[in-house]
């Protein structure tokens, strides 16, 4: 039973779902760093508001209609902060897997090539930041060479299997059968 109101289309109600989630992902990590007393920076929590408001006005664009607006969005929202966010952590943290979740989005709001698309740009991000930390280290933390021997390539198959997957089942979902 969905708590979502009735005449929503799939994408629509999948927009607002996972605009909701990230909101609520959101707030979980910034209530567990404020408990566990490890809030390092008051403009965090301000961030974070502004970050709940602006997927907030996604989930409403996609309520008023505009679902593939917002599934865009959604999709570069998520992809961008995750790419701006990994080379302070490096590939090796679960923060590069995150990329999963604007892949899998994409694939099922909005097709088969924007998911491979966004697996595309992922895997870019992955090797650029694996290839800044380990060559020359212009990039921080310096880390080891499996990051470019491993790390970078199991997340590329992993980013383009999910795309395929996913976007492949999305698209014989909605081929008309015969």
């Amino acid at each position: 039973m969905s708590t979502l109101p009735a005449g929503l289309t799939a994408r629509q109600r999948l927009v607002m779902v996972t605009s909701l989630g990230v909101a609520g992902a959101v707030l979980f990590m910034v209530l567990f760093w404020v408990f566990s007393r490890s809030l390092e920076d008051i403009e965090t929590v301000y961030a974070a508001a502004v970050l709940i408001l602006i997927l907030g006005g996604i989930a409403w664009l996609a309520r008023r209609g505009r679902d593939k607006l917002a599934a865009w969005l959604l999709v570069g929202l998520v992809g961008l902060i995750i790419a701006v966010d990994l080379p302070y952590y490096g590939i090796g943290s679960p923060s590069a897997a995150s990329f999963v979740i604007p892949i899998v989005l994409a694939a099922c709001a909005l097709g088969f090539w924007p998911g491979l698309g966004l697996a595309a740009f992922s895997t870019l991000v992955v090797w650029v930041v694996a290839w800044g930390t380990t060559s020359g280290g212009w990039l921080t933390p310096p880390t080891a060479i499996d990051h470019l021997t491993f790390n970078a390539p199991a997340l590329t198959i992993i980013f383009f299997l999910v795309a395929l997957i996913v976007g492949y089942w999305n698209r014989v979902r909605e081929a008309p059968t015969t």
